[in-house]
């Protein structure tokens, strides 16, 4: 049975949908699991990686991502 039409001036009377038709909740956010982060090779023996990174900080929060490069300086090859 659909909402009585209202005229101006009238009571608002607020109707809900069956249940069968209501439309479903969101699923959750879900965090990603946490794993070896994207990692990739520099010229000249450099390494880097991206990680995903969540701050929460008083009254916000949020999500980003940092990279991370080590470069090698000086002569000769490191582990």
């Amino acid at each position: 049975m659909p909402c009585p039409v209202t005229q101006p001036g009238e009571e608002i009377i607020v109707c809900a949908r069956p249940t069968d038709q209501r439309i479903a909740p969101l699923p959750a956010p879900t965090r990603p699991p946490r794993g070896d982060p994207l990692s990739f090779r520099l010229p000249g023996g450099g390494r880097g990686n991206v990680h995903a990174i969540w701050t929460e900080l008083p009254g916000a929060s949020g999500q980003g991502a940092a990279v991370t490069l080590k470069i090698p300086f000086g002569k000769g090859k490191r582990d």
